[in-house]
């Protein structure tokens, strides 16, 4: 990895978890002294809205700064190719764009005023636990919407999903990678709920909706995974009598490139193990008690962008509906559970279809 993109990346992390653990002291310090008023003084949580405010600065000019290289990508043909900047789809760079200051917009109004975040609050209603006063479900929002914004840029970066699928096969897929970015999402959502800030070990995982797998859960994780699978290859074959065959075709290919990426099952295995874990954790167990199963699972969806605006998006959409009824109703385990059985069944059976065609 390059030192330059090395230490940027050391100092992201630093700086998201400076976002995490002072908008827990905050929660901490209201919750003990004023439970029913919002601590909004000048010498309290300053700091934590500085650099809440800084990190929606930061994603309008990366926004903006896409923008301009798919604006000049054409403009260095004759440069050395060291200096040529990467081509980048101008429809796709405006889209995130615009993106990007809707979420900037939507940031600023959330850290800044106080009506705002009690119209959120309504809006999400009984559906969820989102607080207005709470300083870490304001940066919860922030961050949730920041990363986002981030995500769709990266992808617009990379060439959409047809660049993606290219890079993933020229590059392959590091299990090193996959492993450190579901040990980031899991830390940040321990943090997140307050781990050693707010709550003691045994109350974070509570949180979270964690605990030693039950024979209910792997019961209702088993049948759930299998279920949603089948949910799948029903939406897909009423997509494919609906569609031609040429544009199914055309929206699959750059999908089924990456899927080639873990064509055994070791890597198969990794991936659902990582993406079950860590994503259910994150969303499931910290997100979802606050913002509810709806909203949460248009999140999911949206994240998932790489799909596009395909009946994947609306199976993702589903999945996470089925995800965030389990961690309702029995736990997040038995959501873990479920998500990595949905995962390693359509891998498993990708890889040994290939493997019995001779692909």
């Amino acid at each position: 990895m390059d030192i330059s993109l090395l230490m940027f990346s050391g100092l992201a992390l630093v700086y998201l978890g400076a976002v995490i653990y002072l908008a827990n002291q905050e929660e901490a310090l209201r919750v003990m002294k004023h439970p029913a008023q919002e601590p909004d003084t000048p010498q309290r949580g300053t700091l934590l809205r500085w650099l809440l405010y800084g990190m929606a600065a930061v994603n309008a000019i990366s926004s903006l700064f896409i923008l301009q290289l798919a604006l000049f990508s054409g403009a260095t043909d004759a440069l050395p190719d060291e200096l040529q900047l990467p081509p980048i789809d101008l429809p796709g760079a405006a889209g995130s764009f615009v993106l990007g200051l809707l979420v900037t917009w939507f940031c600023v109004r959330t850290i800044a005023s106080a009506t705002w975040r009690e119209r959120l609050a309504r809006w999400i209603g009984p559906r969820g636990q989102y607080n207005p006063q709470s300083s870490v479900h304001t940066a919860a929002v922030v961050l949730a919407l920041t990363l986002l914004s981030v995500t769709v840029g990266q992808l617009v970066l990379s060439g959409g999903l047809s660049g993606l699928a290219q890079d993933v096969e020229l590059e392959g897929v590091s299990p090193g990678a996959l492993t450190f970015q579901g040990v980031l999402m899991v830390v940040a959502a321990f943090l997140g709920v307050g781990l050693m800030i707010r709550r003691g070990p045994a109350a974070t995982v509570e949180r979270l909706g964690l605990r030693w797998p039950t024979p209910q859960d792997v019961t209702w994780g088993i049948g759930v995974g299998f279920l949603l699978y089948l949910a799948l290859i029903m939406m897909a074959t009423l997509w494919a009598l609906l569609v031609p065959m040429e544009q199914i075709a055309q929206q699959n290919i750059a999908a089924e490139q990456i899927a080639q990426a873990f064509g055994t099952l070791p890597l198969a295995l990794l991936l659902s193990v990582t993406a079950g874990v860590s994503e259910e954790i994150l969303f499931r167990g910290a997100l979802q008690p606050v913002f509810g199963l709806g909203v949460t699972s248009i999140y999911f969806a949206l994240v998932h962008m790489q799909y596009a605006l395909t009946p994947a998006t609306i199976i993702i959409f589903v999945v996470s509906l089925g995800l965030g009824w389990l961690r309702q109703r029995h736990s997040t385990t038995a959501a873990i559970i479920a998500h990595f059985v949905y995962n390693f069944v359509q891998l498993a059976v990708a890889i040994l279809l290939a493997g019995a065609a001779g692909g």
